[in-house]
């Protein structure tokens, strides 16, 4: 009998904070109407996303970035490794995606 081989392929899950300054009201309520999808808001233009794939990143990186205008908004997204971020723990300049 021959074997059989399955592959499994686990995707990693991390934990983001995503911050934005957004002019414009009607784009500012399309990312926070998407980014409320990933995760909760923390304050009212910052988002904890505790449970989210890279291909997520990916996902809401192009799709917010079809959305604001790169000459007067900025979205960021910094990697966390755990809630205590939140009290002031280093992230890596190199690790976050600034739109």
């Amino acid at each position: 009998m021959s074997e059989l081989k399955i592959s499994v392929r686990f995707s990693n899950i991390m934990k983001y904070l995503v911050a934005y300054d957004i002019s414009d009201d009607q784009v500012r309520a399309k990312v926070s109407r998407l980014l409320l999808k990933y995760g909760y808001r923390i304050q009212y233009s910052v988002f904890y996303l505790p449970k989210v794939t890279e291909g997520d990143i990916r996902f809401l990186e192009r799709k917010i970035r079809s959305l604001v205008n790169p000459r007067s908004d900025i979205v960021c997204f910094y990697p966390v490794e755990k809630i205590d971020a939140f009290e002031g723990y280093p992230i890596e300049p190199w690790e976050v995606i600034v739109i």
